[in-house]
């Protein structure tokens, strides 16, 4: 009986020792078999055993761990997860996550100079997103996964299912339909029972646009019934040569296209029922025109943002007892000329995604089919630094407000709506922005959330919580531009 007291005694304060280096929880395994090995008896090694289990389970694990930290989203999520974990009185502890050691280390060197300050501290994790075990063991680390390894078709899954396991939530910024509706088809009962939040298309693609509906309902004096989004993207001053946007955007785009009819067979299993139909129906529009709200060509966007704001009012309709907003969105060119470049490249793109050989050319010159703005080299720091992007919405509805959610309105919409989110940098400034942002709200605010856990689109799992208040404050700018009654327009 004294022998075994001793030896727990001993235990504890090795165990202790280790751990007065802050950062030692990440290597929990590698320190209970170093102190297991050293002593022999059976009591010590049942107590490493119990102690292993357990992983000292939520209490210490990282709040934030960006996973692809070495690609160029990761990297540029670094100064925003720097700056967030940090703001409003927050303490998130948070870390980085690859395969390489050298390369990761590299990256906070880089990124140290950019916020001015030392992150050689912070901790890295290791991780191979083609093994299973070594993902799970990446995700009992942290507590919220921030996912930047695309494409998600091919990479998404293993990590949401890693995630899930374990008990950690998950975000990331995939823009691919398939991947993001056979989440939810499969893993929501399991994320639900977990009490994991799943998000995606927590980027360009889609909080611009699906917040900012959910945004501009907030704001409107009535029961909105429609939606048109225009997004538009510019360069300031002369035009940079080289690449707008990275070559993982240009991949998940190929590979959405190319298996775009799996799309039909998912939704089936996924919406049993379909929803009512509401009238005026907004019928989206195909044909290229000038819109009054936006200057230039408006032609319809091939982007995730209507299936994901599809997806979020059916949310809304079914557990928030709401009437669902119809949504079109557009993406606006500046000349008639850019709208013939477009539909050129865009024939010709659609083609060659349904043959094989059509695919390894679009992957093997992304600049030549896309006119330059895609390349397999990452864009230069300059170009994207004065790169903008503008989402306006335009919405319609009524001032009255109906009993039922089903019910129908008899006279035409009686009021508009102009709404507007602006930001700079798309791809990898307010992209990360969105993305951190969603980590954050995770961390910090999750009795605001629906349910406790699940899988969500953005505008469905923030509505309610301030993640608005901190693109606000963080140069993606939510504003009303105008609310009038239709007639006075």
């Amino acid at each position: 009986m004294i022998d075994g007291f001793v030896l727990i005694s001993c235990f504890c304060i090795e165990v202790n020792q280790y751990l007065l280096d802050e950062l030692s929880f990440l290597y929990v395994d590698e320190i209970l078999s170093e102190i297991s090995n050293r002593y022999k008896n059976n009591i010590y090694r049942y107590m490493c055993t119990m102690l292993n289990a357990s992983r000292f389970k939520m209490a210490n694990r990282l709040d934030l761990l960006i996973l692809g930290a070495t690609g160029f989203t990761g990297k540029y999520c670094i100064p925003y997860v720097y700056k967030l974990s940090k703001t409003d009185g927050k303490n998130l502890s948070w870390g980085i996550a690859g395969r390489s050691e050298e390369k990761l280390k590299e990256v906070l060197a880089e990124m140290s100079k950019k916020v001015g300050a030392d992150l050689s501290n912070i901790p890295i994790v290791k991780c191979d997103i083609k093994d299973d075990e070594s993902l799970k063991k990446m995700a009992e680390k942290t507590k919220v996964v921030i996912n930047c390894c695309g494409p998600y078709r091919f990479l998404g899954e293993p990590v949401v299912k890693a995630c899930i396991e374990v008990g950690t939530h998950h975000v990331d910024v995939s823009g691919e339909p398939q991947y993001m509706e056979k989440m939810e088809l499969e893993y929501n009962n399991a994320a639900k029972e977990k009490e994991v939040y799943v998000v995606s298309a927590c980027g360009l693609d889609s909080i611009p646009t699906d917040l900012g509906i959910v945004f501009l309902e907030q704001n409107f004096k009535g029961v909105l019934n429609s939606v048109v989004t225009y997004i538009e993207a510019w360069e300031e001053g002369e035009p940079t040569p080289g690449p707008s946007v990275n070559y993982g955007t240009w991949e998940s785009a190929v590979y959405g296209l190319a298996h775009w009819d799996e799309l039909k067979d998912l939704r089936r299993k996924l919406y049993k029922e379909k929803l009512p139909t509401f009238e005026p129906k907004l019928k989206p529009s195909v044909i290229p025109h000038q819109p009054s709200v936006v200057e230039g060509w408006s032609l319809p966007f091939p982007g995730a943002d209507r299936s994901v704001v599809k997806r979020t009012q059916r949310h809304f309709y079914e557990r928030d007892n709401k009437r669902p907003i119809q949504v079109d969105t557009q993406f606006v060119v500046k000349s008639l000329l850019h709208v013939i470049l477009m539909g050129i490249c865009g024939a010709i793109f659609q083609i060659l995604c349904k043959f094989e050989f059509g695919r390894k050319l679009l992957l093997n010159y992304p600049e030549v089919f896309s006119l330059g703005m895609f390349s397999k080299q990452s864009p230069l720091e300059k170009k994207i630094e004065k790169s903008w992007f503008q989402v306006t919405l335009y919405g319609e509805g009524w001032k009255e407000k109906l009993a039922d959610k089903n019910d129908q309105y008899k006279t035409p919409c009686d009021q508009y709506i102009v709404g507007r989110v602006k930001g700079k940098n798309p791809g990898y400034g307010a992209t990360c922005a969105c993305l951190v942002g969603s980590a954050v709200m995770i961390a910090t605010e999750k009795d605001k959330m629906p349910g406790s856990g699940g899988v969500f689109t953005p505008g469905a799992a923030f509505a309610k919580t301030s993640l608005i208040k901190l693109l606000n404050e963080n140069g993606v700018t939510f504003d009303i531009i105008e609310q009038q009654d239709i007639h006075k327009k």
